[in-house]
């Protein structure tokens, strides 16, 4: 699983550091997305999150207010806060240092989609497990 790069709605993952790493304070992830993806609204119980943005535009909603990140900017998200982004119409490139065990929800999901399409229930379900709660199914991974 770790730096084995793999499929997730169309985005590109490298699992850099696993929680197991960090005593399972954060795993980080090296993420290629395509233009205009993004998950719908979520929050992460476990911990915050924090986006390197190495290139690309994303659009953030971060507990109701909109942010742009760009190209070497940084956006942090504090744990628990309602957030969604959408990368911008040229795709982007960032290093995302998320919660403990939200690699285990990319990679499970991401073998899932290998398979087939997953409901959203399924995938809101595996989410919830390693700490990615979904609040609404709104523009979930659209591509």
């Amino acid at each position: 699983m770790k730096d084995q790069l793999f499929n997730f709605h169309g985005a590109k993952f490298t699992i850099k550091v696993l929680s197991v790493e960090t005593d399972y304070k954060y795993t980080v992830l090296d993420i290629y997305h395509p233009p205009n993806l993004g998950p719908a609204l979520h929050t992460h119980p476990k911990g915050s999150e924090t986006f390197y943005i190495i290139d690309g535009d994303y659009n953030f909603i971060l507990d109701g207010k909109s942010a742009v990140g760009r190209t070497g900017d940084t956006v942090f998200v504090p744990k628990d806060t309602p957030h969604r982004f959408e990368v911008g119409p040229k795709g982007g490139h960032a290093i995302v240092i998320s919660p403990p065990e939200l690699e285990f929800y990319f990679f499970k999901v991401g073998e899932l989609l290998m398979k087939g399409q997953v409901s959203y229930e399924e995938e809101s379900s595996i989410g919830k497990k390693y700490g990615q709660v979904f609040l609404d199914d709104t523009k979930h991974w659209s591509n």
